[in-house]
């Protein structure tokens, strides 16, 4: 099964269905498209928005953290070291890792933003490389 970003972002409710369906369509999909609430409920807790929240707020709790309570955490070892070193005043006044940056924002096509020209020109060279003679090279003809 394929599943791009641009058919989910254009149609949440059938990938999800779709996905459910390929996983196991009578445990999975069934329930959703029998239960509409249920399928609400997926839609808005995989939701892009609802991500972001949740990441910037652990973010944000965890430049509120002391050491010792990052110290209990289940981050890995090297997390918790690199944090716990910092000091609390200097994990609340400095900007948390940017979180945008890692979850930027969700829109189809916004590599265009961050891709120079030439950059665009290589990655559209080196893609119709990789992919000659399969079906992937047609997936994104339309967004590109």
């Amino acid at each position: 099964m394929f599943v791009t970003y641009e058919e989910m972002k254009e149609n949440p409710a059938a990938s999800v269905l779709k996905m459910a369906s390929f996983i196991d369509d009578e445990k999975y999909a069934k329930p959703l498209r029998e239960d509409p609430q249920k399928l609400n409920n997926v839609l808005q807790y995989s939701s892009f928005k609802h991500m972001k929240e949740v990441v910037n707020k652990a973010m944000d709790d965890l430049f509120n953290m002391t050491p010792e309570e990052i110290m209990k955490t289940n981050f890995p070892d090297q997390m918790k070291k690199t944090f716990s070193k910092l000091e609390k005043k200097d994990r609340s006044e400095a900007s948390p890792p940017p979180s945008v940056n890692f979850i930027r924002k969700g829109i189809v096509g916004d590599w265009r933003n961050h891709f120079s020209e030439d950059q665009s020109k290589r990655m559209d060279q080196k893609f119709a490389e990789r992919t000659k003679g399969t079906e992937i090279e047609n997936y994104w003809k339309e967004y590109m």
